[in-house]
């Protein structure tokens, strides 16, 4: 059978005679080490059938090509002219590898804590910010796609331009712990929560764990901002005309959420696919960031090097391309709102007040 005959020389010969760790780090966002580990797990899905007419691509350059495209946003004719191979076989290996991920690594890791890790955890947060009972964060960020023509003005967000909403919850060891994102970019966080097996499922997905302050049992929480409802395993800060404690609690809870901003920021930094918009169907998206988050904690957990230089781009897009801010949710259950006022006096009695940055600034700039 006829096929055009293909350079392959940058995958055969450069990457895998001549590449440095920092190549590796630089092009496929992972160690050699943690590129080989993983291609070794997912071998069985990826390994190519025996009956191959043509010669069969490897599961090491499958999985090399769809970490590319991940990590370079580059188009589909560009990996392929890169790796001396077709752009649909690049296509191909994108969707197989990211299923893969999904299917295979997704199970072990992207999970929720036990609860002796919860309250691990939670102590871990409390020794840094003093907030009691938080074993991670919540938020929403959009990831930009190419719409539909159909139902285009559905994926509008409200900041103008095409996206789908992941919503994410992170440890402050900044893994990922459980991701929603099936919602199109006109959605708003609270809805997208209401919609998510974590709150539908809230009293088996969650770690359960009690502690006792002030005579009030307080569980183990999220911490999450504004745009979400204030619940018994969600807290958020107070909005309004604030007082002095009130003002110091939202520094300590933000001190707490800050995670899941910055686990936001490496996983975007890594994975450029989920910071441009990309030439893949917008009903792979999902996959696309499933994946990506997969394999965000896979490298956590391997503790291979993250650069910093990276979050310049992701910087460079949020000022070109900002994120959408939510309306704030006024919506509390009423034992919610007493234990987020036994946590305002605990830290009030145990801890210096704080004032937030940006208030501080108006206060010595008006």
């Amino acid at each position: 059978m006829w096929m055009k005959n293909r350079r392959s020389d940058f995958w055969d010969r450069i990457v895998n005679s001549n590449f440095e760790e920092e190549d590796w780090l630089e092009n496929f966002r992972m160690s050699k080490e943690t590129f080989q580990l993983m291609c070794f797990k997912l071998n069985d899905f990826l390994k190519p059938s025996e009956n191959a007419v043509r010669q069969p691509l490897s599961v090491e350059k499958k999985v090399a090509i769809a970490l590319y495209k991940l990590a370079s946003c580059a188009e589909y004719r560009v990996v392929a002219s890169l790796f001396g191979v077709h752009k649909s076989s690049v296509h191909n290996c994108v969707y197989d590898v990211c299923i893969a991920i999904i299917e295979v690594l997704g199970p072990s890791y992207l999970k929720m804590p036990s609860v002796v890790e919860a309250i691990a955890l939670a102590e871990s947060v409390e020794k840094v910010t003093g907030m009691v009972q938080i074993f991670g964060a919540i938020d929403g960020t959009h990831i930009p796609i190419l719409p539909p023509t159909n139902g285009y003005r559905d994926f509008v967000n409200r900041k103008g331009w095409p996206s789908i909403v992941m919503q994410g919850i992170v440890d402050c060891n900044y893994l990922f712990r459980d991701i929603t994102v099936k919602h199109p970019g006109s959605v708003h966080d609270a809805t997208v929560l209401k919609d998510s097996n974590i709150f539908k499922q809230s009293k088996d997905k969650l770690p359960y764990h009690c502690r006792i302050i002030s005579d009030c049992s307080i569980q183990l929480m999220l911490a999450g901002d504004p745009a979400y409802p204030l619940l018994p395993w969600l807290l958020k800060g107070y909005t309004g005309a604030l007082t002095p404690e009130e003002e110091s609690f939202n520094t300590y809870l933000s001190s707490a959420r800050i995670c899941v901003e910055n686990a936001f920021g490496r996983l975007k930094a890594r994975w450029r696919v989920l910071l441009k918009r990309a030439d893949i169907n917008y009903k792979f998206m999902p996959s696309i960031v499933h994946s990506c988050v997969i394999l965000h904690n896979i490298i956590e957990t391997s503790k291979d090097n993250f650069n910093p230089c990276w979050l310049r781009s992701v910087n460079e897009v949020n000022i070109e391309r900002p994120q959408p801010r939510q309306v704030t949710v006024t919506r509390a259950e009423p034992q919610a709102k007493d234990i987020r006022e036994v946590l305002k006096n605990y830290m009030y009695n145990n801890y210096p007040l704080r004032q937030s940055s940006v208030q501080n600034y108006v206060r010595h700039t008006v």
